[in-house]
């Protein structure tokens, strides 16, 4: 059977083992995936609301998801991540980076750890892409980073880094939303 959208599970991150306890969407730094995973279309499951302050003095945040191929022996073939249906309001943007684990730890690795949530992670060298703003397959970002193939085999893990910018002077908002999709091929 092909692989469909609930073979391929979103994570947290910040776990100090692949598959460990950590639940809170605010810890979501890097490290090894959780066991948590992400419910779509539930408030606050990513980022905190943005408060008067910081959309008015601008805000930078980062966190960081794992996505895993769950399906029992297909993989997902020409494996590209972006990002769609967002709503994010006028002054904002989201962008996100593409990282993969190293070699011999394409299962079970971990992606680099950040300090907080207002330092960002080394993008564009070794496993990690560059910030990408791709909101279409086309024009997604890859996984064939560095040495890793360009498929997202069976029980496989990769991590996606999301920056969000509350531009200066912002309103205050709620229910900023966004989606990261992952697609490619499958074999029937």
């Amino acid at each position: 059977m092909a692989i469909t959208a609930t073979d391929i599970k979103k994570y947290l991150t910040g776990a100090t083992s692949d598959g460990g306890t950590q639940t809170d969407p605010d810890a979501a730094l890097g490290n090894y995936r959780s066991a948590t995973t992400i419910t779509d279309d539930s408030d606050n499951n990513m980022f905190d609301d943005v408060s008067g302050a910081e959309a008015s003095a601008g805000d930078t945040e980062y966190r960081c998801i794992a996505l895993k191929n769950e399906h029992g022996s297909l993989e997902l073939q020409s494996a590209k991540v972006f990002m769609a249906d967002s709503d994010i309001g006028a002054g904002n943007t989201l962008s996100f980076a593409v990282e993969v684990p190293g070699a011999g730890s394409e299962t079970n690795g971990a992606a680099q750890t950040i300090a907080n949530e207002s330092t960002a992670p080394t993008v564009n060298s070794g496993n990690v892409s560059d910030w990408s703003t791709a909101t279409t397959y086309s024009g997604g970002v890859a996984v064939n980073i560095n040495a890793h193939d360009a498929n997202l085999g069976v029980g496989e893990i990769i991590f996606v880094w999301i920056k969000r910018v509350i531009g200066t002077s912002a309103p205050a908002a709620n229910a900023i939303n966004f989606t990261i999709r992952i697609q490619g091929d499958t074999a029937a």
